[in-house]
This record gives structure tokens, sequence and C-alpha cells, in this order.
């Protein structure tokens, strides 16, 4: 039991020790969240509790290696009996305990199916999709089109023996609620409760039934996927849907530096919908945030690797700027992979990446829209694990003829190396059927190679989960945050949450762009600060505001709001 509470503080404690009763977890960011499931996990196991009446569920794939790998560390095999794994696994294993062996579509098969139905353009069949899947996911009721387009679709998947991403989570209830299947959790824990959607909401209510004890863990505060149908509701009507419900915040910041976590607490503090906590940080006050502005987007591209390339000493094929390097930068070495550069939307990497490309610096762009496709990788694995012994060959020496024998994508390395190291322990016959099943249902955030010396590029929504030693949010400003390009009124309190989001990833430095006008998914944008920043205090900023031109020399500091 000590080593289990050992380095918690009195917060994670609790959360840890909470087992008798339903638990709502407050858990704002950097205040170690996984930290604390890992160890509610192995004190449950220690206090005799079968590791197979343990329930944990996450988002991305990547949480849950990570979640798995910590459990495994800290408890060894005695934790090999707890499914932990994200919501679309949990389905798939649902669905096969059942009987069911379905084939997962996705991609290209699944517009290619629905633009049969539609019989339209390929991004009509993509709007259709959406649709569908908000209807599958009882976020809306359907139309009469997209009733006949889903009921033509619905008959396709059955013809081929195969299900989409929001199958796995209506068909396990459907199952569950024939009968086909049953199971006796006696404890469910659920990362990232905020962002469930109702028909996952459903499914984890049938699973707990009266018996099992539910432990909520999320913040309100980064509830970023609205879009997708979750609702925030569920988490702040948890103690409300189970009545005893004990409550736990965590609020120390473990992270970033004092005045990242009061700049994001001064932002966040404006949204009406949330659990009001005060995050304290344990670290340094730290260097001020920065706000700067410039001419267009392709200065802001310039102005990110100059200063990335001022943290690193000078290493790209070009030198510094004339303008003066920056100055006073932590202590410490930087390697590419401190930094991350975050954006509203995809449209924003191109102008970013060449600029990377042109100056020589590596980087990793992450993102897409929807789950990755990756039928073609899952028969390449599965054919060079064909055949193979135990004793022959394990699960690293199969890995590496795949990669040296396929032709793979960045994004099918990464996966395949994070699955590598996931599983690299099992036996291979296990090994592979645990990386066979998490390739059917990787998302595009799972193509993160957190290992790779590269500068990370990812949408806001993206970096969910990650953490940097430097953090760029670009394009900071009105019509991308708040995203204003051709949608309905935007939900201002979720785009708030997004870019709390962005900024809480930092540890050491957060620099905030703006860029006063903006070539973006072709046409010409002319911007202004996001009202989001008039949200920070000045006594924790430092504005700067680069000119159209050079400068001459004498010429007068431009102010950021005018």
């Amino acid at each position: 039991m000590s080593d289990v509470l050992e380095g918690l503080n009195a917060s994670q404690r609790e959360a840890v020790l909470t087992v008798d009763r339903h638990v709502l977890v407050a858990a704002g960011p950097g205040t170690g969240k996984t930290l604390t499931i890992v160890r509610r996990i192995s004190h449950l196991i220690g206090s005799g509790v079968a590791p197979a009446d343990i329930l944990a569920v996450t988002f991305t794939n990547r949480a849950a290696q990570e979640m798995r790998e910590r459990v495994r560390g800290f408890m060894g095999v005695e934790a090999s009996g707890v499914f932990i794994g994200t919501f679309h696994l949990l389905g798939l294993k649902i669905l096969r305990d059942s009987g069911l062996e379905p084939a997962i579509c996705a991609g290209g098969e699944q517009v290619r199916m629905v633009e049969s139905a539609v019989s339209s353009s390929v991004n009509v069949a993509r709007r259709m999709i959406e649709k569908i899947s908000r209807v599958k996911g009882l976020v809306e009721t359907p139309d009469e089109e997209t009733a006949r387009v889903l009921d033509a679709y619905q008959r396709m998947l059955v013809e081929k023996g195969m299900c989409d991403f929001d199958d796995l989570i209506t068909m396990p209830f459907d199952a569950l609620e024939a009968g086909k299947v049953a199971y006796e959790f006696r404890h469910i824990i659920v990362d990232e409760y905020q962002d469930i959607s109702p028909a996952q909401y459903r499914l984890l209510r049938r699973l707990a039934g009266d018996r099992a004890r539910v432990c909520a863990v999320g913040d309100s505060d980064q509830a970023i996927y609205g879009f997708r149908g979750a609702d925030i509701r569920n988490f702040l009507n948890f103690r409300k849907d189970y009545g005893d419900a004990a409550s736990v915040v965590l609020k120390q910041n473990y992270r970033s530096t004092r005045v990242i976590v009061d700049a994001a607490g001064a932002l966040i503090r404006n949204n009406r919908l949330r659990i009001e906590k005060e995050l304290e940080a344990t670290g340094e006050f730290g260097r001020p945030v920065d706000i700067v502005s410039v001419a267009d987007e392709l200065a802001e591209a310039r102005l990110i690797v100059r200063q990335i390339e001022a943290r690193m000493g000078g290493t790209s094929f070009y030198r510094l700027s004339t303008q003066a390097a920056p100055t006073g930068f932590s202590e410490g070495t930087y390697c590419f992979s401190d930094f991350a550069v975050l954006f509203r939307t995809n449209g924003q990497a191109k102008a970013l990446q060449e600029a990377f490309l042109e100056w020589g610096i590596p980087c990793q762009v992450v993102g897409g829209k929807g789950p990755l496709h990756l039928k073609a990788l899952i028969e390449e694995v599965r054919a060079y694990g064909a055949g193979q012994e135990t004793d022959d060959l394990d699960l690293e020496g199969l890995m590496a003829r795949v990669k040296d024998n396929a032709s793979l994508s960045a994004a099918e390395q990464a996966i395949l190396t994070n699955l590598t190291i996931a599983y690299k322990d099992l036996p291979l016959k296990a090994a592979l059927a645990h990386v066979i099943d998490e390739l059917s249902v990787v998302g595009a955030a799972d193509a993160f190679d957190p290992r790779g010396d590269a500068v990370a590029l990812m949408t806001l929504h993206m970096a969910k989960g990650l953490e940097f030693k430097v953090v760029f949010v670009a394009g900071v400003e009105e019509g991308l945050l708040p995203l204003l390009l051709g949608r309905q009124e935007p939900d201002i309190e979720e785009e708030r949450r997004l870019l709390y989001v962005g900024m809480t990833r930092a540890r050491v430095e957060l620099l905030l762009t703006c860029a006063r006008s903006r070539f973006l998914y072709g046409r010409a944008l002319s911007g202004s600060p996001s009202p989001f920043l008039s949200e920070i205090p000045g006594a924790l900023v430092r504005t700067e505001s680069h000119p159209d031109k050079p400068r001459k020399k004498g010429g007068k500091q431009m102010g950021l709001f005018g």
C-alpha cells in the first residue's frame, strides 16, 4: 500500500483510495491524471480485486498504451488481465466475445460505399458520412435523405461483414441488451470523461449496471469535441447520475511555469460551463507569454523557425535572421522534439511545413481527419506473421522485417514503432493479435512518434494529452480562434477551451502568434488578434509586432493592439 501511495499528493491519494463509491476526479492539465489512474488500478489489484474485474477506457491508443506500460511497470504480470484501451478497442472486444468477427470499414472504402448510395461527389459523400456518424452517435435525428442513405449504407456493411467506427459503440450495446455477452466489472475507470458522446455514455451505463463503481476522470475545461457529439453535461452532471458519488479535484500543476498556468487560468475563467478550480503551479515563475503579431502566414512561419533555431544554437542551413536572436531562454539544452507548433486548422500546416523544409529543420506533421485506414498494413503484418513460431522470432524482429520490406509511410512507421514497444514482452502470437486489433481501430493522433527528434506540427485537437518544453500556437486571430470559416455560429466556450488546451501543453515557454493577413483554403483573410488574447492579463505577457516591411533604423516598435 505504501508503494502505491508513494509520491502522491493528498488529492491524488484520495482519488486512488476512494473505491467503495463512485467518484468524479476533476483533473486539471499537468496534475498527474495518468499517474493517479495507474496507482488506482494498482491499488485495486493489490486490494484483491481480480484484474478481469477492472475496466479502464480512454480516447486514444497512445494514451492507453502509456497507461498499460505504466501499470505493468508498477504491478508486473499481475496487471495483465486488466482491460485498458480505447472505446473502439473495447467495442471490438465485446463484439468478438459475442461471436462476431467484423472487419472495420474506414477511410476511402467508407467514402466509396456512401458515394454509391448518394450517387454524388466524394465531397458530398464525406459530408453525409459526418451526418451518419452523428445519427449513429445519438447526437441528432436523421432527416429523410440521411435516413435513406444510412439504410443503404448499413445494408452494404452487413453484406460485406463489416462495421464502421460508430458501429463499434452501438453494436456492442445491442449485443449486451440482447444477452449475447455479459460482463460483471466491479470497477470502471473512464479517462477524459468530458469527451464521451451520448452513445458512449449509454454503453458505459449499460456496462456499469448496478454493480460497478465508476471513476470518471476528466476536466470540463478541456472538453473540445462537441463538434463530434461529445456532451460536456455528462461530466458536469456525473454526481446527479451517480447519487452517492464523491468528488476530488486535482489542482497542483506539475507541468508548466506559474506564468503559463496563471495566463491559461485567466482565459478559461471566462467560461460559464465548468467546474470551478484554481490550478496551483509547483514550478518556477517563468518567462512571460510572448504574443507576436506578424504580416502574414509566411512571416509567421519564418518567425517560428527562427525562434526554434535560436534556441537550438543555429542548426539549420540558414543563418539566424538579421533581427536580434531571442535571449534569456531557460537553462539547459534543447532537442527538436522539445518544440511543438499548434494550429486550429489543418490548412495552416502547409506554410509551416514548407518553412521547416526550407530551413532544414526536421518536423513531423500529425493529424488529418478521421481514423486512419490501415487495411493494407494489417494485411502486411498478418502475412509476415503467418507461420511464425513463438520461439522463432519475437515481435521486434517481425516488425523490423515489415518495415524493411514493406513500403510504409512515416505515420505507419511511427504507429508500428509505438505498438512494438507496447507489446514486445508478450509471446509473438498474443503480441500479433494485439497489434492487429489496435491497427484496426487506430486514429490519426496515434501517428505521433514521441521518440522522433523532430518538431511536432499538429492541430490543437491532436495536441490533447501531450506536453512540450516550448509551444507555439499559430493563428491566434479573429476568424481562426474562434473559428469562423464558413461555419455556423461558433461555440465560443469550446473555442476558448481549445486555446486553453494548447496553452497548457507548454512546460517552459509559450508563444502565441497572429497574422494581420492570411491566405487559407483559397481565400485571402484579413485578420486581427483573437479576442481571447485580451483575456490574458497584461502583466503575464510580452507583446511584439513585426512590421510588414523591415523597420528603418530608429523606427518605433509597434503595439500589438493598436
